[in-house]
């Protein structure tokens, strides 16, 4: 069953659906931290988790509560994500794993200058890269690195709503299953059976 990204996953959770696709994908991958799950003494935890999952970067952010524009928005304050983000980064064993630090300052409040000061704040505790949420894909400049919040997702809703409305009105079937094969890695299932029923 799918949940609403309102903080209902917990640490452990969240860590097997990064490992899931970390094996399923050659890419490195970042993955979603909440706001850490836990104090800056226990947050330890959190990173030996996603580090042994496999990600390649976590980012903690620093949104407490909310997460939807119909409830009250509460952020953590500055200094306490601060001090997450400082035992993060010296609770990782992997010096190639990033703490990546995220504010939702801009996103939930609009406060621009609220944003700069709590990623300035993440910085200096040791973030390895800064994360401002913006609203639209128009926004991210000269960015780095650019997350797009649920866009694998979106697309295959939108194309699974297109492919339903198509076979309703056609009886139409998709036609990508080879393509579909081939992503899966149904050819080296075939390699794997000749190579052994010899």
């Amino acid at each position: 069953m799918a949940l609403p990204d309102t903080g209902a996953l917990a640490l452990p959770e969240l860590v097997e659906q990064a490992r899931t696709i970390v094996n399923a994908v050659d890419v490195p991958v970042i993955a979603d931290a909440e706001a850490g799950f836990h104090d800056a003494a226990n947050i330890w935890r959190t990173v030996q988790a996603f580090e042994q999952a496999g990600v390649a970067a976590i980012h903690i952010e620093d949104h407490e509560f909310g997460k939807h524009a119909a409830v009250e928005q509460r952020l953590s304050p500055a200094e306490e994500t601060a001090a997450r983000i400082r035992a993060a980064v010296e609770a990782r064993e992997d010096p190639d794993f990033l703490i990546v630090a995220r504010s939702d300052a801009f996103w939930t409040h609009g406060d621009l200058d609220d944003t700069i000061r709590r990623l300035t704040l993440y910085a200096e505790a040791g973030a390895d890269m800064v994360f401002p949420t913006l609203v639209g894909p128009s926004e991210h400049g000269d960015a780095a690195i650019v997350l797009y919040y649920a866009f694998s997702a979106l697309v295959q809703y939108e194309a699974l709503n297109g492919a339903i409305e198509r076979f309703k009105a056609k009886g139409t079937l998709p036609s990508a299953a080879s393509a579909l094969e081939d992503l899966l890695g149904y050819g080296d299932f075939v390699s794997r059976v000749e190579k052994y029923s010899r």
